[in-house]
């Protein structure tokens, strides 16, 4: 495992890391593509999985709690400045989570365990970030990637309407917020059932390796 914080350096060995993989598959007859996700697609589908994760999640509360059990003082876990504070806290540490489950299931899929796992900070875009260094298969990679929008963002809103804490479903439907680039990675793996993925060191999406000359 490396913890490091993004520089010319690190971005220069990843791109190496990668280069070197490309050429170790070609020798193997498999040549990369990638899967590039859109950012602004990305923003465009958390704004959608707000609009429908707090539809479905505080209706449901109510429902089964009453109108009366939502306020202020419960939403995002205290009223006024201390509760804006509280709520920013818990947001920016469940961003540092949110990276380590993704390590934490990619590294059961990985030769090397978690040598094969980097974590990170980088300066310019100011966010944590989890990469892979081995080429996984689909449903490993698949874990891997909805790992955290299941434990941040849908078992939280499952237990905060159990036990009747509307903080803890604020916190699921952020999380599932969290999980947009995600799912949207998800979503293009069924194209790329039968290929081996490795999660790209530099642009947002992966690369996947097919046969040469291969559709």
């Amino acid at each position: 495992m490396r913890i490091e914080v993004e520089n010319d350096a690190i971005r220069a060995r990843k791109k190496q890391e990668y280069e070197d993989l490309v050429s170790e598959m070609d020798k193997k007859g498999m040549e990369a593509r990638l899967e590039k996700i859109s950012v602004l697609k990305a923003n465009l589908y958390a704004l959608l999985l707000l609009l429908i994760a707090g539809f479905i999640a505080y209706p449901i509360y109510v429902l089964v709690h009453g109108s009366d059990s939502i306020s202020a003082d419960n939403l995002f876990g205290f009223s006024g400045p201390s509760g804006v504070l509280f709520f920013a806290v818990v947001y920016v540490v469940t961003i540092f989570i949110h990276e380590f489950i993704h390590g934490f299931f990619w590294h059961f899929a990985c030769e090397k365990k978690w040598g094969s796992i980097d974590f990170g900070f980088n300066p310019k875009n100011i966010t944590p970030y989890c990469h892979c260094c081995e080429a996984l298969t689909v449903s490993r990679y698949f874990w891997g990637c909805i790992a955290p929008t299941l434990f941040l963002g849908v078992l939280p809103i499952i237990v905060g309407i159990v036990i009747r804490y509307v903080f803890l479903v604020t916190i699921g439907v952020i999380g599932i917020i969290g999980g947009a680039g995600d799912l949207m990675v998800i979503w293009t793996l069924r194209k790329h059932r039968d290929c081996m993925l490795f999660d790209h060191p530099y642009e947002v999406g992966y690369a996947y390796f097919v046969k040469k000359n291969e559709g």
